[in-house]
């Protein structure tokens, strides 16, 4: 497997170009915001989209395989530990349907996967995609990506990788570099912090912070699919503009402080 970090890197900085303005103090720049916030969301959005899409696509190389077919980790384990050793920011692992599995760097875990809530969908043949957890075999933060292998029309098992949310937003925000009043962060389906800024929010749910502003944003979010807010949190008035992601479901919201913006 080839490492993807140079591709998506190449396709980020591509679409960075409109909105470069937004990462400098707001008085050196004559940018509408608005404008520069939203190539910025955009920028987010499908370098997130890009980076699981890519993992995705190589688990399910990897599960058409002689190797990944024959569903013994024996036979796949090399190939696998191939695949995470050229990627990096994931742990690669098989599963078995009676929830049993191996990672490349432990092996046969002491625990199973059959009390996951995405597990009896995966075991039902369906391919998983940004699911979050805890991962038990590293203890980080992490999104599901998961390709159930088939044979004779029924599951055998499945591929998958744990791909770390920490490690992920810091590289966005190394790469964004946005000006201190800007932030961004994404919102699973069921509310959940899945990347932010300030890794230490990941899995939280905004509508808990205190915040009836930013709990109704946050509620209407979730209900829509794109548009903007606002709402006061840390005694700020935000604005926030945010889009919906097809691969997750996932909300990519890009917010920044209006008296920043001014």
């Amino acid at each position: 497997m080839i490492k993807k970090d140079f591709f998506l890197g190449a396709i980020l900085s591509m679409v960075l170009v409109p909105f470069l303005a937004f990462a400098q103090p707001a008085a050196e720049t004559a940018h509408s915001p608005d404008k520069d916030a939203q190539s910025l969301l955009s920028a987010f959005a499908s370098y997130t989209d890009l980076r699981i899409r890519s993992v995705q696509q190589s688990l399910e190389i990897l599960a058409s395989t002689t190797e990944g077919q024959s569903g013994k980790w024996e036979k796949m384990k090399g190939l696998l530990g191939g695949y995470q050793k050229s990627d990096g920011g994931l742990i690669v692992w098989f599963v078995r349907p009676d929830g049993t599995y191996y990672t490349v760097d432990k092996g046969l875990m002491d625990v199973r996967l059959s009390d996951r809530s995405y597990f009896p969908d995966l075991m039902a043949g369906k391919q998983i995609t940004g699911a979050l957890v805890v991962s038990k075999s590293t203890g980080q933060r992490s999104a599901v990506i998961a390709i159930p292998i088939m044979e004779g029309g029924k599951v055998a098992g499945a591929i998958g990788a744990s791909l770390f949310l920490d490690q992920l937003a810091e590289q966005i925000g190394s790469i964004l570099d946005l000006r201190a009043d800007a932030a961004f962060f994404s919102l699973a389906p069921n509310g959940l912090t899945t990347l932010h800024r300030k890794t230490d929010r990941h899995f939280l749910d905004p509508r808990e912070l205190g915040s009836e502003s930013l709990k109704k944003a946050a509620n209407e979010m979730l209900a829509g699919t794109s548009g903007e807010v606002t709402y006061e949190f840390d005694n700020t008035t935000k604005k926030a503009l945010y889009r919906t992601s097809p691969l997750t479901g996932w909300k990519f919201v890009i917010t920044f402080s209006e008296h920043g913006a001014k």
